[in-house]
């Protein structure tokens, strides 16, 4: 009878020490996207490799559930899509209120997220239509940097030894860096 007792007591302490050890990760997790992000390469399924992406698209991430991504244009700045989130493990999903492409709009877009070091989120969807209404039936691919203020050749270190975990093409390592 001791041995179902002490077996019974360890299977609980491992019971309990899972729950809290998955609570845990799941607030640092919410806690971990909260910030400024800006996009730096774009890979879209049906194109070879990633892609440089212009300067000055960013997203907003807030603490009370809302995201904004917005872009800098010569004209000035603009809001591209924003809604509320919810992070539920390896899934982001925003649900979309205002969006350029009006096929987005009062629906849920779920995210694959993986977070890398603190710096880093790599957000993967599925594009059934693009902005101007064509089909695409793709996955695309993004990689964000925080933004935090540091020194930019620190910043620009870390991104290139990211790029090298997921890119072999050195000239483009470079052009997203620099």
């Amino acid at each position: 009878m001791k041995t179902f007792g002490y077996i019974l007591f360890v299977v609980l302490f491992v019971l309990a020490a899972g729950c809290s050890t998955s609570r845990n990760t799941v607030n640092r997790d919410a806690e971990s996207i909260i910030g400024l992000w800006e996009v730096k390469a774009i890979h879209n399924s049906d194109e070879a490799g990633y892609e440089i992406t212009p300067n000055g698209m960013f997203k907003i991430v807030q603490s009370d559930g809302r995201f904004i991504n917005f872009m800098s244009t010569e004209k000035g700045a603009i809001i591209t899509v924003d809604g509320s989130y919810t992070l539920k493990g390896d899934l982001y999903t925003e649900s979309i209120i205002n969006s350029f492409n009006k096929s987005q709009e009062g629906k849920d877009n779920p995210l694959q997220i993986k977070m890398s070091h603190d710096n880093f989120m790599y957000l993967r969807w599925f594009q059934p239509i693009d902005e101007f209404g064509v089909e695409q039936n793709r996955w695309v691919e993004e990689i964000w940097q925080r933004v935090v203020i540091e020194d930019l050749e620190v910043s620009n270190v870390d991104l290139r030894q990211e790029l090298r975990s997921l890119l072999e093409d050195e000239e483009l390592i470079k052009k997203v860096v620099e």
